[in-house]
């Protein structure tokens, strides 16, 4: 695995070798600007050779491979694993705020907050994160990297096509649901309309029927809906009737590759698109595993350059956000001091490196793994060396 290195003046380098970041360092000839990925500043003049190097982004919702390759040798694998967490954070957000407007006094509205949430071309905050993760990505391997060329592999999903592979021609413009007045209509109607439970005993009111709650993720696809009656639907909400019926596919991460593709593409006009029968011909070429760094490196124009070792990162909340601390006559519903040591930090602890697996007894102790056993120290027995942020190296 090579070091990213930039000169004196920020610009960047060709990377180097750990062996020698380590004796540029030690001599104090640079100095460490980033730990993850590694990166270090010469503090003295150099000649400035540099090579062409291609960037292979194969682009994912979950993951994220990276390959950095030349010539002769790949510089750089890298896969990092996305977050999947926000909606289910902004959802335990909205609670919070909600408890804290009851024990509010009604004052009238100052200011109008609504015009971001309404404004054109807005994303939803989990997709968006998504977004701005891959052009994180990319930025950083640009800024870092000299001459570098990006190749980007993208997906288009035809989801019509994939509900219905029989669609064609004008059938696009004329759903399932057209002539119908909205879903509902359309799911009564498919349904005979009569309850779906299989019961007897049901009455005349009938509703329809998240198959897959919306609290869990679930659409208003009408393959998520079905028709019950009123007496069964509420059996069904309060745990007295189990219905035999599989959950539809989602296709949120078809939607949301094919959000992220179209923003690349705008945002990297220069860079090169490939596809994925593409990738996975080559790979198979030269007979390497499905994997994201296997098929980065072939999106790079891998052939039988020499292989670095893979390093997998992850992203994490930052935990910068205090909510609900400003409660007039109530305790704080979220701590509001971070503690000094947070789970993912490296930390020294009697004379030997370990990763933080967490805080106990509101941070005075620290959760540790020594020799595959989990161990609670004192947090003022331990040495922090290194406090992470939002992006994390995963060591092996």
């Amino acid at each position: 695995m090579k070091v990213f290195v930039i000169n004196m003046h920020g610009e960047p380098l060709m990377p180097c070798s750990p062996r020698k970041a380590r004796i540029l360092l030690k001599e104090k000839r640079a100095k460490v600007v980033q730990r993850e990925p590694f990166t270090i500043q010469l503090l003295y003049g150099s000649s400035g050779y540099k090579q062409d190097i291609t960037i292979g982004i194969d682009t994912g919702h979950d993951e994220v491979g990276v390959s950095v390759t030349t010539e002769t040798k790949e510089l750089f694998s890298s896969v990092f694993k996305m977050r999947n967490d926000i909606s289910k954070k902004m959802t335990t957000r909205r609670m919070y705020r909600r408890n804290k407007r009851s024990r509010l006094r009604y004052r009238k509205p100052r200011f109008d907050n609504r015009a971001a949430s309404t404004r054109k071309g807005r994303l939803a905050p989990s997709v968006e994160w998504k977004v701005e993760t891959h052009k994180r990505i990319i930025s950083f391997y640009q800024n870092r990297l000299p001459k570098c060329k990006v190749i980007l592999e993208t997906g288009i999903f035809d989801m019509q096509k994939m509900q219905n592979p029989e669609i064609k021609n004008e059938m696009y413009q004329k759903g399932i649901q057209y002539g119908y007045a909205n879903t509902k209509a359309y799911v009564l109607t498919r349904d005979r309309h009569t309850c779906q439970a299989g019961k007897s005993g049901c009455t005349k009111r009938l509703e329809v029927h998240h198959i897959k709650f919306k609290s869990q993720g679930g659409s208003d696809n009408p393959k998520n809906l079905i028709t019950l009656c009123s007496k069964h639907h509420k059996e069904l909400h309060e745990g007295k009737l189990i219905l035999n019926i599989k959950k539809h596919k989602s296709l949120r991460s078809a939607t949301t590759m094919n959000i992220i593709r179209k923003r690349l593409l705008g945002y990297y006009p220069n860079a090169i698109e490939t596809f994925g029968y593409v990738t996975k011909q080559n790979r198979q070429n030269l007979g390497l595993e499905k994997s994201h760094s296997n098929d980065a490196f072939v999106i790079a124009g891998g052939n039988n350059q020499q292989r670095a070792e893979t390093m997998d990162y992850k992203f994490k909340q930052a935990n910068n956000r205090a909510i609900g601390i400003h409660r007039k006559g109530y305790a704080p519903t979220a701590r509001k001091v971070r503690y000094l040591i947070q789970s993912g930090d490296i930390i020294k602890y009697e004379g030997r490196t370990y990763t933080s697996k967490g805080n106990k007894n509101k941070g005075k102790s620290i959760l540790l793994e020594i020799e595959g056993k989990k161990k609670t120290v004192n947090s003022k027995k331990v040495e922090l060396i290194y406090n992470r942020k939002n992006i994390q190296c995963i060591y092996a």
